[in-house]
């Protein structure tokens, strides 16, 4: 049932990688323990181990550590080096002293996980970045587990046990194995949401956590020319000064990031201004406006942009087009041809 929500919230596009982090595994007694930092570290990383007692006294005592049965150090902590995935490392840390001797193992096998995000919100065609967030959206995240068994074969997601957080808080209805991506409501607005994966192979031996942090931001509204031949000029986005060339020049809005299918999206009103007076707008096509030197040589526009049914929803803008006022056959806005 997720996935097909999924599919039918965002069709299939992606977005952005971030690297995540590995297993450990530790076997000692209650009276010594090892611990890791990073708790999960990465394929080729270094980790900070630490040797750890609440009956031992480890500073008047004699710390060896051994990594892979060759002698690498003494004293609390040490740093290990990592290989690549699927190599394991063996550490093993003895403690001798007045208040006792023990000793613990401890096996790090690094993995990583690519964690990317995407938003339903609005973007143009063309658009080559990623959408982000507004208030009302919804975001997908999708884990992609690189898990390598030390005998070199890689662990599919379905073998897999996701357990999804946001703010720490965990997310049961999405987790489980095979769950590798969720979908989750854009935080309050200007709030920033801290989203997390756990990741453990269904037989325990190899695991790796993941997280981003999501900011839910204003939508922004971007005016381009229209042109009578070439269509909206996405590629060329109006300052908030410019001349139009022509004696009559159209302008389409885009709201970038708002919660709706299209510019068009009858859930967003428009309101139009033109040196300050309202203007119509076509009810099929209200995020569009036509302005001839006839009505005013300069033309200040301004633009608000509301969503009745959501109060947190807010955008406007402000341009100032010259006419120029010239006429004749159309340039080529792209530059000349070669």
């Amino acid at each position: 049932m997720i996935r097909r929500l999924i599919a039918l919230l965002f069709g299939g596009v992606l977005f952005v990688a971030l690297p995540a982090i590995a297993q450990v595994n530790s076997i000692g007694t209650s009276a010594l323990t090892i611990s890791a930092n990073p708790t999960y570290p990465g394929p080729n990383s270094v980790v900070q181990l630490t040797a750890e007692s609440p009956l031992l006294d480890l500073q008047d005592s004699d710390v060896e550590w051994t990594v892979n049965g060759t002698a690498a150090g003494a004293g609390q902590s040490i740093s290990v080096p990592l290989g690549a995935l699927g190599s394991e490392v063996n550490v093993a840390v003895s403690v001798s002293g007045p208040t006792g001797n023990d000793s613990a193992t401890l096996a790090i096998v690094p993995t990583s996980i690519d964690l990317l995000w995407e938003s339903n919100s609005y973007v143009p065609p063309f658009y080559k970045g990623r959408a982000a967030p507004g208030s009302s959206s919804m975001i997908r995240v999708l884990a992609i587990p690189h898990f390598v068994s030390t005998g070199g074969t890689a662990i599919p997601s379905s073998d897999i046990d996701f357990t999804w957080k946001v703010n720490d808080a965990i997310d049961e209805a999405q987790s489980g194995i095979g769950e590798s991506s969720a979908v989750f409501p854009a935080g309050v607005l200007y709030s920033t949401d801290n989203i997390d994966v756990v990741a453990q192979s269904t037989d325990g031996t190899l695991s790796g956590e993941a997280s981003i942090s999501v900011r839910t931001g204003d939508p922004e509204l971007v005016l381009y020319e229209d042109n009578p031949l070439f269509g909206v000029m996405y590629h060329q986005a109006l300052p908030s000064s410019s001349t139009a060339s022509e004696s009559e020049d159209s302008f389409a809005a885009v709201p970038y990031f708002a919660s709706a299918t299209s510019a068009n999206d009858p859930s967003l009103a428009y309101q139009w201004t033109v040196n300050g007076s309202s203007v119509a707008t076509d009810p099929q096509d209200p995020s569009e406006i036509t302005i001839d030197a006839q009505s005013a040589d300069v033309a200040d526009i301004t633009l608000s942009l509301e969503n009745p049914s959501d109060p947190f929803f807010s955008a406007s803008g402000a341009w100032q087009i010259a006419f120029s006022g010239s006429s004749g056959s159309a340039n080529n806005p792209f530059g000349s041809s070669q």
